[in-house]
């Protein structure tokens, strides 16, 4: 940098604080005249860290002037006070900013949760309806067992009865307990077709039940 240039901005700033006016590089350069913002900004930037040492020394017995020295206090004491005011309102923002996302998180949180717990709830009653609907068709499965044994015997029972009947062909006894027969087969070859379509319906409704 033009030691030139540094000088001049050094004097402006004096003469500015003894003004009572903070010291910028826009008001540095307006009364310089002519100058590169960027080349002033260093400049000024070289002045503001030269001036806490310029006040020390005005207590070794430098000359200064004691206006200057309280403008600069003064404008020191300010620029620190702006500087905690400033991290003061960012801590407040981001704190505010983290509440916020913490409270956004938690409502999220028990939204979910509350939607595991319901569907929890549903696969239990699922899986318990799955657990019945195997139970009876098992029961079913053991029904329509027995009900083809007692059919098969029925059925054996007919059979011999009408073998002896026309062995025998004897009268109206042997013909009421072939009638009996008869009836008993349909009754059980009905109950057979009913447990038939039971074991179906339940078979049908636990491969749905499996399936959602």
């Amino acid at each position: 940098m033009n030691r030139t240039t540094r000088e001049k901005v050094a004097e402006i700033a004096d003469e500015l604080l003894r003004q009572g006016i903070k010291p910028t590089q826009q008001n540095v350069r307006d009364r310089l005249g002519s100058g590169s913002l960027t080349t002033i900004n260093k400049a000024l930037n070289e002045w503001w860290s030269g001036l806490g040492q310029r006040l020390d020394a005005q207590t070794s017995g430098y000359d200064l002037p004691e206006p200057v020295i309280k403008l600069a206090s003064k404008i020191w004491s300010d620029a620190i006070a702006y500087a905690n005011r400033a991290t003061e309102s960012k801590n407040t923002e981001a704190e505010l900013e983290r509440k916020k996302l913490s409270d956004e998180l938690a409502t999220i949180d028990a939204k979910y949760s509350a939607q595991i717990i319901d569907l929890n709830r549903i696969i239990s009653d699922r899986n318990s309806d799955i657990k019945s609907l195997t139970n009876e068709l098992k029961q079913s499965a053991i029904d329509l067992i027995e009900e083809r044994e007692r059919s098969y015997k029925t059925s054996q029972a007919l059979m011999e009865a009408e073998s002896k009947l026309k062995q025998t062909a004897i009268g109206a006894h042997h013909n009421e307990d072939l009638l009996e027969a008869h009836v008993r087969l349909k009754i059980q070859s009905e109950e057979i077709a009913r447990l038939n379509a039971e074991v179906l319906r339940l078979s049908t409704e636990n491969a749905q039940l499996k399936l959602k």
